[in-house]
């Protein structure tokens, strides 16, 4: 793979390996890659090493990230090149690998991909348009990582798995002779630590909690556009690194917390989890499939995990379990996640309505500023004309 090198005086040659998740850099201790030095902010900017490019983001740090001395929002740094954080510069270099020989770009491509560790993914879909259209996006989105295999009926999949290793299957629940729940159920009696999920066109809460039920650490709903494909591969290739999930991090926009207490609940784990943004921090503590305790700011409680669940943007990261001074969460986790759905819910309507009214106000025109004036005690009348006995009106030439 690659890595991050310091290569300023003080600091130089400290290190941080890159794998295929996003890594944030600050002076904070809770950083990936910690660097301490004053011109860097408590969490300074975010990398990403992906097609052989990183990808780098500035977190409305202090002090700037530049890229060939340009300040920059977002950018992208090559192998061999360098960037800086504050005061500090770093260069991107490639990991000593076997196959890679010192200096020659034309091998790191190739060093890459033989370092990096393939998946195994089953597709099972009676679509081909489908089979063919998901398998060509994950294998892009996963610059090859995937080996995928793909079977249009329940029976094929069946004889798939006899011959082929398989580390996530990918189940669709609408299939002619054996459906996809049945198929579910056989999968998880025959092959229990395979990782199985469902994606489904007809997804409600039902058909969720009876696949999660079944053994299906996911249930999402089968994506129709390139962005949809992008954010299903995002949850299983999160899903199929999850073995290695000692210190897992991410961001916010990638991965939902939802579905990160969903497979640590599922898998009965313990763990703290911590959720931070620009304006607030807090943990979510997971003891043995049970949330236990939530934190957020001076937040405590169910109050505290509907707030970290409302959270859109920011980061999250895994770490090991320790108790918390004290338990302020019960019920089951399923509830916590609808009940924090309904509260995210709610809160948008009220920001909606708030925002509706906010406009009407605006568009109304100005009241007067004085009301007119009255006659204390008998309203004035004004005669323009009088009606005559002979049936005609007679205009008055001055008002009485």
């Amino acid at each position: 793979m690659a890595k991050l090198v310091i290569i300023s005086k003080g600091q130089n040659r400290l290190s941080h390996e890159l794998g295929a998740q996003w890594v944030t850099i600050g002076r904070g201790a809770r950083n990936a890659f910690q660097i301490v030095e004053p011109s860097i902010s408590a969490y300074h900017c975010e990398v990403l090493f992906s097609d052989d490019v990183l990808k780098v983001r500035d977190m409305r740090s202090t002090n700037g990230t530049f890229i060939k001395d340009v300040q920059v929002v977002e950018g992208e740094v090559n192998i061999g090149e360098t960037f800086r954080v504050g005061d500090v510069e770093l260069r991107l270099e490639v990991s000593n690998h076997p196959e890679v020989a010192a200096g020659s770009p034309k091998n790191i491509s190739a060093a890459l991909a033989t370092a990096r560790k393939v998946a195994s993914v089953l597709l099972v879909d009676d679509s081909m348009a489908f089979l063919e259209t998901a398998a060509e996006l994950f294998k892009v989105l996963g610059d090859n990582a995937w080996e995928i295999h793909t079977a249009p009926s329940a029976d094929k999949a069946l004889n798939l798995l006899q011959q082929h290793r398989v580390d996530l299957a990918v189940i669709d629940l609408s299939m002619p002779l054996l459906d996809g729940a049945q198929l579910l159920a056989m999968l998880q009696r025959r092959y229990p630590e395979m990782k199985k999920v469902v994606l489904t066109g007809n997804l409600n809460d039902h058909v969720r909690a009876s696949c999660l039920a079944a053994g299906a650490e996911l249930v999402m709903e089968k994506p129709t556009v390139a962005d949809g494909f992008k954010g299903v591969f995002n949850m299983l290739n999160d899903l199929i690194a999850w073995s290695q999930k000692e210190g897992f991090s991410g961001t916010l926009r990638h991965v939902g917390l939802a579905e990160v207490i969903q497979i640590q609940c599922l898998g009965r784990r313990s763990s703290i989890l911590e959720v931070r943004d620009a304006t607030i921090r807090g943990e979510i503590y997971i003891e043995s499939g049970i949330i236990v305790h939530a934190s957020a700011g001076d937040l405590q409680g169910p109050k505290a995990f509907y707030k970290l669940l409302s959270l859109t943007r920011g980061l999250f990261h895994l770490q090991a379990f320790k108790a918390p001074a004290e338990k302020t969460v019960e019920g089951s986790w399923e509830f916590l996640l609808i009940e924090a759905a309904r509260v995210r819910d709610e809160e948008k309507q009220i920001s909606v309505s708030a925002e509706t009214i906010h406009v009407a106000k605006r568009t109304l025109p100005d009241a007067p500023a004085t009301p007119p004036t009255q006659s204390s005690g008998e309203e004035e009348l004004v005669v323009v004309s009088t009606y005559d006995d002979d049936g005609t009106w007679h205009p008055v030439d001055s008002p009485k």
